[in-house]
C-alpha cells in the first residue's frame, strides 16, 4: 500500500477522486463505528457490477482457506496429484500452497501474450488481447511457463499460479470452478452479485471498462478465472469486508481466518495470506488486494482492529489505492 498522506474531508476527497477519470466510479468506506458511507460518479454507480480484476485472486484465496478449514483439500500436495495432469516443471511441482503464495515460479501471463495485455492496458490498442487463445492454446501456454519455472521459494505475483490453484480446487471437488466458488463462499457471504458473467443487457450488466482516452474496451475474458474474471459490487464486497471485520458467516468463519492467516513473508511489513496481502501488526493490521483489467481497477482494504475498510470500483484508470491509504491511516472520525 502506498504511503498515505493526510486525509481531508471525505466528500471533497470522493469528488477529487470522481473527477481524475471519465467512467464509472462507486465508493464505500467503513468507518470504525462499522457504519459505510456510499459513493457513486452517478446515483446509478453505486448499485453498478464492475469488473475488479486481481481482487478476484482474493476471493479464490478465501476459497482455499474454507477448503482447507473444511479437510476437503491438504494445501502442501503438489498441484499435479490434485490435477491428475504431470506437467513438465523444470523443478519439483509446486504445493497448492506455493500456488496461493506467489511461490510457483510461474510468470504473471503467458510471455506470448504479454505484449498484446500491455498494448491493450497502456491504450495503444483496442483488441482482446486473448482472442483465438482456446483451452488448448493455453495448456501449451502454462507447460512451456512450467517448463522454465523456478521455484519455490522466491515470490513472484503470478496470475498464471492462481489460475492454476483455481483449476486444481475445481478438480479437488469435481465441481466447476464457478459452481465452487458460488456454493461454498459467494452464497454463505450473501454475494448474490459477484460472478463471472458478462450479460448483455439487465440489471447486471458489468460496467465497460474504458482506457484514458474514453474508448471502450473488451471485457476481460482469458482461461485464468480465478486470478482476475469476476465482476462485482460494492455492496457485495461490503459483506465480505464486514465478515473480515465482524463476525463471519458459519459457513465461512474458520476458512477466513485460514485465508488471511500469514503463509509467507515478504519482509518484515508485509506477508501473504492465501492470495490475500497483509502489512502492519495491531491497529494498523491490513487485510488488502488491488485489482484491476483492461480499463477496471478495483480495491479493497480492511482494518480488522479499527473496524475501518474501503471498497473502490472503477470502470476506468484510476489511483485508488492512495484514496484507500489515505483513508485507513487518517484519525477514525
Amino acid at each position: 500500500m502506498p504511503r498515505a498522506e493526510p486525509f481531508g474531508d471525505i466528500e471533497t476527497e470522493l469528488a477529487t477522486l470522481a473527477a481524475s477519470g471519465n467512467a464509472d466510479l462507486a465508493v464505500a468506506v467503513r468507518d470504525s463505528d462499522g457504519q459505510w458511507t456510499r459513493y457513486g460518479s452517478s446515483d446509478a454507480a453505486r448499485e453498478s457490477r464492475f469488473e475488479i480484476g486481481s481482487v478476484s485472486k482474493a476471493l479464490t484465496g478465501s476459497l482455499f482457506g474454507v477448503l482447507i478449514a473444511g479437510g476437503d483439500v491438504d494445501p502442501e500436495v503438489p498441484v499435479d496429484d490434485v490435477l491428475g495432469e504431470r506437467l513438465p516443471w523444470r523443478a519439483a511441482a509446486p504445493t497448492l500452497v506455493d500456488l496461493a503464495t506467489h511461490r510457483s515460479g510461474l510468470p504473471n501471463t503467458p510471455r506470448a501474450l504479454f505484449l498484446r495485455e500491455m498494448a491493450t492496458a497502456l491504450g495503444f490498442s483496442t483488441k482482446d488481447p486473448w482472442r483465438g487463445v482456446t483451452n488448448d492454446t493455453y495448456r501449451t501456454h502454462l507447460r512451456t511457463a512450467a517448463r522454465r519455472a523456478r521455484g519455490r521459494d522466491r515470490f513472484g505475483y503470478s496470475s498464471m499460479g492462481v489460475g492454476l490453484l483455481g483449476d486444481a480446487l475445481a478438480a479437488a471437488m469435481s465441481l466447476s470452478f464457478e459452481e465452487l466458488v458460488r456454493t461454498r463462499l459467494l452464497q454463505p457471504l450473501g454475494m448474490t452479485r459477484t460472478g463471472l458473467d458478462r450479460p448483455t443487457t439487465g440489471p447486471d450488466v458489468v460496467s465497460r471498462p474504458m482506457n484514458g482516452k474514453g474508448v471502450a474496451l473488451p471485457y476481460l475474458k482469458d482461461e485464468m478465472p480465478a486470478a482476475g474474471m469476476y465482476a462485482s459490487t460494492i455492496t457485495d464486497l461490503q459483506l465480505l469486508a464486514d465478515a473480515l471485520i465482524d463476525t463471519p458467516p458459519a459457513p465461512v468463519a474458520d476458512g477466513l481466518r485460514v485465508a488471511t492467516t500469514a503463509h509467507h513473508h515478504l519482509d518484515e511489513k508485509a506477508q501473504l495470506g492465501l492470495c490475500w496481502f497483509l502489512s502492519g501488526t495491531g491497529s494498523t493490521r491490513e487485510i488488502a488486494h488491488s485489482g484491476g483489467t483492461w480499463g477496471s481497477q478495483a480495491q479493497f482494504s480492511v482494518q480488522p482492529a479499527t473496524g475501518k475498510a474501503v471498497v473502490a470500483l472503477t470502470s476506468t484508470h484510476r489511483r485508488i489505492d492512495l484514496f484507500a491509504a489515505r483513508y485507513l491511516a487518517a484519525d477514525a472520525r
